[in-house]
């Protein structure tokens, strides 16, 4: 009886183990068909934070990405009621747990983290939280390490198992695959938006944006200014010195354009020497100020400088503002472009709002 008894214990874990099996091989499943329908990474981040917890059960957990360097890991996605002050943090490649695993590319599991030589106990005074226990894998894709992906602290004050380790594994490499591919999209995303020469938004990025933001502007009822100038004498540039000399000014009016707007502005080469600047919730009076500004600065710019080559440069703008001037991308373009050449036909080196 006694036998029975046993024989049906073991079958109702073996039972148990198979059904927990099953609904994680269910889940990773779904975790590699839906991550590789994410092309955005701050989407395809937050599915991963969601789904990790549903595999290892446990009181924290993050993701952390290599930056540009190579030299740091950047918390890219952290989850638990202490987290906040980890997003962004940076930690150094080969330092701490998560640095050990990231210069390494292999797994670790430590279920008494304060012992641990490598374990770094200023994460948790920065959040208040407590470490018992970590889980870390690499998240590797063709070849090359990405970030890490920590588990932290099992639910029940239990240890973390090889199961565990098997788990949080194997959800790894499917999701170092997604985020590869979702950073790939996104810069070539980037690239088709971004002008080459001045690495500023391009027309294309002009028109998506400009018919985002009045929408948004009739929404919230808010004017939204397109300034669109052109420089002058910049023919001239190009003929005395080369077309390389004339390049390397139209970076540098791209950066004094850039530098003197606010963030939430949105600052394009429109193409040849001609650019185009969004300003949100900015009225007429709003972006003559600023129009002015920036004919100045370009007026007072010290090319030399900049260049290597003496000369000036002075630009015409025009400026429109919806939804006086118009309400759609294409009508608030050409009605600042037709401003601003009310001014390259007269004086130049001025500002003309529409009408």
């Amino acid at each position: 009886m006694a036998a029975n008894v046993s024989y049906k214990k073991k079958y109702e874990e073996l039972l148990a183990t198979h059904d927990r099996k099953g609904e994680q091989l269910r889940l990773l499943a779904e975790v590699v068909r839906t991550a590789n329908s994410l092309l955005e990474p701050e989407a395809l981040i937050a599915y991963i934070m969601e789904r990790v917890q549903l595999l290892v059960r446990s009181e924290a957990w993050s993701l952390l990405l290599m930056d540009e360097t190579g030299e740091n890991l950047v918390f890219k996605g952290v989850m638990g009621s202490k987290a906040a002050p980890l997003k962004e943090l940076k930690l150094r490649v080969g330092e701490g747990i998560a640095g050990e695993v990231a210069a390494k590319g292999r797994a670790m599991m430590i279920n008494d983290a304060a012992r641990s030589p490598l374990f770094n106990p200023e994460i948790d005074r920065l959040t208040r939280f407590q470490t018992r226990s970590i889980l870390c894998v690499p998240l590797r894709s063709r070849g090359k390490t990405l970030g890490v992906l920590e588990v932290i602290n099992k639910d029940g004050e239990e240890e973390f198992t090889e199961a565990d380790l098997e788990t949080a594994t194997l959800f790894a490499e499917p999701v170092a695959i997604a985020i590869e591919n979702a950073y790939l999209f996104q810069r070539i995303k980037q690239l088709s938006l971004v002008d080459d020469l001045t690495q500023l938004y391009n027309s294309r990025y002009l028109r998506q944006s400009l018919k985002v933001e009045l929408i948004r502007g009739g929404r919230y009822h808010y004017p939204v200014a397109l300034v669109f100038l052109d420089l002058d004498g910049f023919k001239q540039v190009n003929d005395r010195y080369g077309h390389l000399m004339g390049s390397r000014t139209l970076q540098v009016v791209g950066g004094i354009l850039k530098g003197l707007v606010r963030n939430v502005d949105v600052v394009v080469r429109y193409g040849g020497d001609e650019f185009v600047i969004i300003l949100p919730n900015t009225d007429v009076e709003g972006s003559r100020l600023v129009a002015e500004r920036l004919r100045r600065s370009i007026a007072a710019h010290d090319y030399e400088a900049s260049t290597g080559c003496a000369f000036t440069l002075s630009a015409s703008f025009g400026i429109a503002v919806a939804p006086d001037h118009g309400d759609d991308p294409e009508t608030l373009i050409q009605r600042a472009d037709q401003a601003m050449y009310r001014i390259k036909e007269s004086t130049k080196n001025g500002c003309a709002v529409y009408g």
